[in-house]
């Protein structure tokens, strides 16, 4: 804003018909009414959303509340929630008349982008940055797209170049950060319809939810802003922000009381995680994922690395769901939230598959025993 130097945030003018959240969905799409594209023609989709919630009982039994839900994002077609946020920006530069996207990414934004540009028969250009993994860009590069590694661990730094590459060459900035382009993180709000649809609006009290640069964050808590608007809520679920303990500034903004322009002019010094989906040195939606915490009696914790691996082997062998390393935040912070009863319903976001960072798990080579093929050793072993 020119007035007052805060980002701008896509706010509906006034809210569409509540029969639009009665029914299931088959897409993101199905909630157009919602979404700030304006023809329908321009749409660019691989049937992302509509993903399951699913009642995750023995983890559940493990943590000791009433109930744990678990938003499987992972099913998205290139396996993270970024396609939601993906498919409605890219929708939006396609309306623009422009051709060529560009985008920063650590992994899951490239995947998206590459994919979607594919799709649309557009140009992608990706900066990933320090903190990219070698299997996501391996993943981006498959679908076509021109994957360039910018030489900085530093989020903010890479910004600024494609950015500067932006107003140059006339691309459509495509990272999901909505202080940059708002459209791109409007996507992430049907998450927030897809919940209350598939508990028939009976929300969990508390939604937990991964934070990088706060987008996902905010965007779920606008979701449900907009159901409140409409009468279909009383109150917003209390919003759960985690981060990895190597780069938290969500969580050094809420317990320093800061306000997003102060949180800005204090980026986390050396970002340091093998959750690096989320190791943004700023919380570049921040004028959303600061008050999504304070308005809902939210919470921003940080766990540790060995935390992380520790909740996503937990996650796998009681529920059968692999995740990133960046969704087992969510699980790890479980056994760390103080407010939690036998009571409390919990919602927790899996926003990506583990399929992407295989590298991150052991071998099993030192694990696994090796035997004849022989029925009295094999039993030998079991016992």
């Amino acid at each position: 804003c020119q007035e007052c130097g805060q980002p701008k945030s896509i706010q509906l003018k006034e809210p569409p018909s509540s029969t639009l959240v009665e029914n299931p969905p088959n897409s993101i799409w199905d909630y157009l009414s919602f979404l700030p594209i304006e023809n329908e023609e321009h749409i660019v989709s691989l049937q992302e959303g509509a993903t399951p919630l699913i009642k995750a009982e023995r983890l559940t039994d493990q943590i000791g509340v009433s109930e744990i839900w678990l938003k499987n994002e992972s099913v998205n077609p290139t396996g993270s929630f970024k396609d939601r946020q993906v498919s409605v920006g890219i929708s939006h530069a396609r309306e623009q008349g422009i051709d060529t996207v560009a985008a920063v990414s650590s992994g899951n934004v490239a995947a998206s982008t590459a994919a979607y540009a594919a799709r649309a028969g557009m140009r992608a250009i990706l900066l990933m940055h320090g903190q990219a993994g070698a299997t996501k860009i391996a993943q981006a590069t498959a679908y076509g797209a021109k994957v360039i590694q910018v030489d900085s661990p530093k989020p903010s730094e890479v910004f600024d170049l494609c950015l500067a590459a932006c107003r140059e060459w006339g691309w459509y900035h495509l990272s999901t950060a909505g202080i940059y382009e708002p459209f791109n993180v409007e996507g992430s709000k049907t998450i927030a319809y897809e919940i209350y649809q598939q508990t028939a609006g009976n929300l969990p009290d508390w939604i937990l939810c991964p934070v990088g640069g706060g987008g996902l964050l905010g965007g779920v808590w606008r979701g449900f802003l907009d159901l409140q608007r409409m009468g279909l809520i009383e109150k917003v679920p209390r919003l759960v922000g985690v981060q990895a303990t190597g780069c938290a500034p969500l969580v050094q903004a809420i317990q320093e009381g800061w306000s997003f322009k102060e949180s800005r002019e204090n980026p986390w010094p050396n970002p340091e995680t093998i959750a690096g989906g989320i190791a943004d040195d700023i919380l570049f939606d921040g004028h959303t994922a600061i008050p999504a915490i304070r308005e809902t009696g939210g919470v921003a914790l940080a766990v540790t690395d060995g935390e992380i691996l520790e909740a996503l082997h937990l996650l796998a062998s009681t529920e059968g769901i692999l995740c990133e390393l960046c969704s087992a935040v969510t699980i790890a912070a479980l056994r760390k939230m103080n407010d939690l009863t036998d009571h409390s319903r919990v919602c927790c976001l899996i926003t990506g598959s583990g399929i992407k960072d295989l590298s991150a798990l052991p071998t099993g080579e030192a694990r696994v025993e090796k035997i004849p093929c022989n029925l009295n050793k094999l039993e030998m072993k079991i016992h």
